[in-house]
């Protein structure tokens, strides 16, 4: 009897900390995003092609974003100035990514991030429209195993901790 009490207090404990954790990016979640950041963003001209088309998805669904990134061409994606943006750009966001599980490595990384757009004068709606264009793009590339609960728990941390 005291086991069986035991463990329905225990499955108690464990769904009120599963449902107080919404948009949590825990253990699961960030090694899920990291395998298949690495798979959907790849290697060499695969890059590339990612990059294109993700930017490609967020100035089409925000057109106003386009403005932010003028400097280095934004009129032109495929140009030499903006491939080269886009990849630092997507770079520094793979270095989040795999920092998730390092949280000082993380913390300076978005320090870092914060300090350089707040210079630049970046408005914070551009993370959630990154955010969201992430979630258009990534399952292009994974299909079916895009997990979506991960990829939005972990974007809504990275996002929250970039404002």
């Amino acid at each position: 009897m005291k086991l069986l009490l035991l463990c329905a207090l225990v499955g108690c404990l464990v769904v009120l900390t599963v449902a107080s954790e919404d948009h949590k990016c825990g253990p699961l979640a960030k090694i899920k995003v990291r395998r298949q950041w690495d798979k959907a963003y790849g290697e060499g001209s695969h890059r590339l092609d990612f990059g294109i088309h993700f930017w490609h998805h967020l100035f089409k669904d925000h057109p106003k974003a386009r403005e932010t990134f003028k400097k280095f061409r934004a009129d032109n994606i495929y140009s030499p100035e903006f491939q080269a943006h886009s990849s630092r750009l997507l770079g520094a966001f793979g270095m989040l990514i795999e920092s998730t599980d390092d949280p000082e490595a993380l913390k300076v990384l978005i320090q870092n991030v914060k300090t350089v757009n707040a210079e630049k004068g970046v408005d914070a709606e551009l993370y959630n429209e990154i955010h969201e264009e992430f979630l258009e793009t990534i399952p292009e590339y994974l299909g079916a195993h895009f997990d979506y609960d991960a990829w939005n728990d972990c974007l809504h941390d990275l996002t929250a901790a970039l404002k």
